[in-house]
């Protein structure tokens, strides 16, 4: 098994150990002692990941991890202490405080929500979060007490600074409209019925958007199209959610690509089908979205995966790496099943068959720094970072856990320790912030409640 780690500064030939040119690079007291420092954790990379649910380096204080490879350091990975942005003042259901996300607001603060609300399909579009602010880089976390503009999880935040983002409607009771079409399948599955998004009204079909114009400063709401035969809606008890939930890139030429879930299709039997990932692609700026390819569940054989209460892929995420291929990794039906990731090289037109990789893990989200260092987060049980020094998704460290989730018999806590999901955003090419729950955090007293945590983590690459 190699080993790994990660630095933000270009060395020539040798970092240490080695002979010395005319050409030696001076660097830092932190960066020479970083690289120097044999002490460190080392954390390992992996060639043929076990599959079997694990933890991998603990970290719960401020640490830093080297990443060795051939007897060399080739990457520091540098953590913050866990700074609480957020506790519970009681005992929490799930679905209440947790699931974070973070952003920068247009005055350049970060800002944290959480849910509050429960997680389901009644509640989508339900705005019913917590909130709270930081003006020094995550330092400190106070009520906000200004005005922003509130930037969604699924979004994209152009070139020139306007912002799309997928803005859900609440779930549609389909028993108010006068008349509906019929659904594709005889009865109901598991109290699913399944509609063609194009028979569907008006109102819902087509995906809703906010855009943000930054010059003007105004908010306008966007009722896209989808040119995508045969895609099906779902309603749970005659309940209809809008869901369209994944990545959004921009393209160098001002296109737009978003890779999303769920994605449902019958096969040639009228079989309503495991969801896939399926990407679109959009030329007028998120009006309309026209069906470009697919990660279908079950790769050769998809068309006998058969929907039967599981979902199939969910949860994507999705990166353009440095040589313009597209990585998914996607959440599989369960949470304690391997995720898997694909690979595109024709701009999402087609995708290499899913390869497991991690054995366990929910709601992944994907980051390419710039300094080409790929990030992975995901998690339940516990949370994971994981780290690809080479940025072409083929080799990946060992999980970083952010909280043991094994107990003293080897058996893990199930979703007890938090609820896995995580958001990060990049700071600048070598650091990102990453927010997580935590549910086993004390209070004054002494009892376990749930928070949100914050923590810095930069990367920096020897090369």
């Amino acid at each position: 098994m190699k080993k790994v780690l990660c630095l933000y500064v270009v060395f020539q030939f040798f970092l240490f150990g080695g002979s010395c040119s005319n050409n030696d690079v001076v660097v830092t007291d932190k960066e020479s002692d970083v690289f120097s420092n044999l002490n460190l954790s080392i954390l390992d990379e992996e060639i043929n990941p076990s599959l079997v649910i694990h933890e991998g380096v603990i970290s719960q204080k401020a640490d830093t991890f080297r990443i060795v490879r051939k007897g060399k350091t080739i990457a520091v990975v540098l953590l913050s202490e866990p700074i609480r942005v957020a506790q519970a003042n009681q005992v929490e259901k799930w679905g209440y405080f947790q699931f974070p996300k973070i952003f920068r607001a247009e005055n350049g603060y970060l800002i944290v929500k959480w849910q509050m609300k429960d997680d389901s399909h009644i509640v989508f579009g339900i705005d019913n979060y917590g909130r709270l602010a930081s003006k020094d880089e995550g330092a400190t976390w106070d009520a906000i007490n200004f005005d922003y503009f509130e930037k969604e999880q699924y979004r994209v935040e152009k070139k020139t600074g306007d912002i799309l983002q997928v803005k859900e409607p609440t779930s549609k009771n389909i028993k108010d409209y006068n008349s509906f079409p019929l659904p594709v399948n005889d009865e109901p599955i598991l109290n699913y019925d399944f509609y063609r998004e194009s028979e569907l009204p008006e109102d819902l079909r087509g995906v809703y958007f906010e855009y943000r114009d930054k010059l003007l400063g105004k908010t306008k709401l966007v009722h896209a199209s989808l040119n995508d035969p045969g895609y099906l809606r779902y309603a749970i008890d005659n309940l209809m959610p809008m869901v369209w939930r994944g990545d959004i890139k921009e393209l160098n030429d001002g296109s737009l690509v978003a890779g999303v879930y769920p994605c449902l299709y019958q096969n040639s039997e009228g079989k309503v089908l495991r969801s896939a990932v399926s990407f679109y692609k959009s030329v007028d700026n998120g009006i309309n979205w026209n069906i470009i390819g697919k990660i279908p569940y079950g790769g050769d054989e998809y068309d006998t995966y058969i929907f039967d209460g599981s979902v199939g892929w969910n949860e994507p995420t999705f990166e353009i790496l440095d040589d313009g291929t597209y990585i998914c990794v996607m959440r599989n039906y369960n949470w304690n099943v391997p995720m898997h990731k694909s690979f595109s090289r024709d701009m999402g037109k087609t995708w290499s068959i899913p390869e497991p990789f991690t054995p366990n893990g929910v709601k992944p989200k994907l980051l390419l720094l710039d300094n080409g260092v790929l990030i992975l987060t995901s998690g339940r049980p516990g949370v994971q970072l994981r780290l690809c020094v080479e940025g072409d998704g083929a080799v990946w460290t060992e999980p970083i856990d952010m909280m043991p989730f094994i107990d003293k018999e080897g058996k893990y806590k199930s979703n007890r320790e938090s609820c896995g999901y995580t958001d990060i955003i990049p700071v600048d090419d070598h650091t990102m912030y990453m927010v997580y729950s935590d549910f086993l955090t004390e209070d004054k007293n002494g009892e376990y409640r749930k928070s949100i945590l914050f923590r810095k983590i930069e990367v920096i690459k020897a090369i």
